[in-house]
């Protein structure tokens, strides 16, 4: 009889086509919402007839997919639990398989038969479960129910040193049956140096008797292809007269796969914070990041009474520099004009472009007339800046500026960069290429 998976989505389109792809490999039960889905689950497991296999999709109205496939674990803990997630979803999904929520996740779409693989899987994983509950206390039959699903297993005696490793075992590094020293050296020498810290801490802990079990996720020299990950997991089983370990058991599983995709997911969630905080053509801080960090520092500023000062800047005439020369030699006076400010700059200022050629830097610990020096000095590094065209000439231009400290009044950066902006006009209006100051 085919083994039973249960499919919750909420779109019916995506369930009728996974019954026509995989029900003659599966028997396949589905449910529009993570409530259905729930009432099916205790409903087979109350007939005896559990799922082996439950496919949850990640949003849905009501439960999402984690808060439903956390309830199936309650509810049904031998009943393997994957999802399918968009691409926003999956740095919440792996977070879920970290905790043990569930097995494995995909995003949509998914191929039916990579689908279809990975519920084959997951009903060996819970037929594996499934062995663990009835064969608890039969050692062999455990073992072999771990390597069929595709782990290795060890048998450690720590008094001794002994340490037998399964043909599993072995060929996940990459070894046939037998040539690797039944030691605990073998897998010891074989840590990455960088892991030897972190396996040793968690291997010492459980043997100590402070943690239920070991596991540490960590990289072993492969005979092939240098190191891998793996997710070492085990128990101690006997324990001594003296309460000292006697035998140790445990499996080793390749994460090498996961691990990478979280590196990926990493860079990728990285690059989506930069995109959503930074100028792209400049490198500054965006309008609206520029205002939320310089709120906080404003707020920080007040509880503390330290000074702080405003800078509003314009590029002089630079409407003239796109009309004359193109936008390609704009981008290219913007680039180097932010890259002159950031230079002028303490690591603790704050700077960002607010918007065409008008930037606005904060200045920590600044008082009134500290912030009309260090204006002065960037006005003057502007003045003297040449930039290379792409035709081969080279353009100069100057900046207006604006400044303003902070008084007791205010209460918003708002308050500030408005006075700041008052500033920037009297520059204009009295001829450019100055700073200007205003006090309330």
């Amino acid at each position: 009889m085919a083994d039973r998976v249960l499919v919750i989505d909420d779109d019916p389109h995506l369930l009728s086509a996974l019954s026509r792809q995989l029900g003659e490999r599966f028997d396949l039960y589905s449910a529009l919402s993570g409530r259905e889905g729930v009432g099916m689950v205790t409903g087979a497991n109350t007939s005896n007839q559990p799922f082996a296999v439950v496919l949850c999709d990640m949003r849905m109205p009501g439960m999402n997919g984690i808060e439903t496939l956390k309830a199936i674990r309650d509810i049904a803990p031998i009943t393997v639990r994957m999802m399918l997630t968009g691409d926003a979803d999956q740095q919440t999904a792996i977070q879920a398989i970290n905790e043990g929520d569930i097995f494995r996740f995909y995003a949509k779409p998914c191929p039916a038969g990579v689908l279809g693989e990975g519920i084959a899987a997951g009903v060996r994983q819970s037929q594996l479960l499934q062995a663990e509950r009835r064969l608890a206390e039969n050692e062999e039959r455990w073992r072999l129910a771990l390597q069929a699903v595709g782990d290795g297993v060890w048998d450690w005696t720590p008094p001794t040193g002994r340490m037998v490793f399964s043909d599993g075992w072995c060929r996940m590094l990459g070894h046939e049956a037998g040539d690797v020293a039944e030691t605990d050296r073998e897998w010891r020498d074989r840590i990455h140096p960088e892991d030897r810290a972190a396996v040793t801490g968690a291997l010492d802990a459980h043997l100590r008797g402070e943690t239920p079990d070991f596991r540490c996720e960590h990289r072993l020299l492969c005979r092939a292809e240098g190191y891998r990950w793996f997710l070492g997991r085990g128990v101690t089983v006997h324990r001594a007269a003296d309460g000292s370990p006697a035998r140790v058991i445990g499996t080793l599983s390749d994460v090498t796969e996961r691990r990478r995709m979280e590196e990926v997911l990493r860079l990728q969630t990285e690059e989506l914070r930069t995109l959503a905080t930074t100028d792209a053509l400049t490198g500054l801080w965006n309008r609206r990041h520029f205002l939320e960090k310089t709120s906080e520092e404003l707020s920080r500023v007040k509880r503390y009474g330290h000074p702080l000062s405003v800078m509003m800047v314009d590029i002089d005439f630079f409407k003239r520099v796109n009309d004359t020369h193109g936008h390609e030699a704009g981008d290219i006076i913007l680039r180097d004009f932010a890259h002159a400010l950031k230079r002028k700059l303490r690591r603790t200022d704050m700077v960002g472009r607010l918007g065409g050629e008008e930037f606005a830097v904060l200045l920590p610990e600044t008082d009134s007339t500290q912030s009309l020096d260090v204006a002065e000095s960037i006005r003057l590094e502007i003045a003297g800046l040449s930039s290379a065209l792409p035709d081969g000439t080279t353009l100069s231009v100057t900046a207006s500026f604006g400044v303003t400290a902070m008084d007791g009044d205010d209460e918003t950066i708002a308050d500030m960069l408005r006075r700041a902006d008052e500033a920037l006009y009297d520059a204009k209006q009295n001829g450019r290429n100055r700073v200007e100051q205003r006090t309330r």
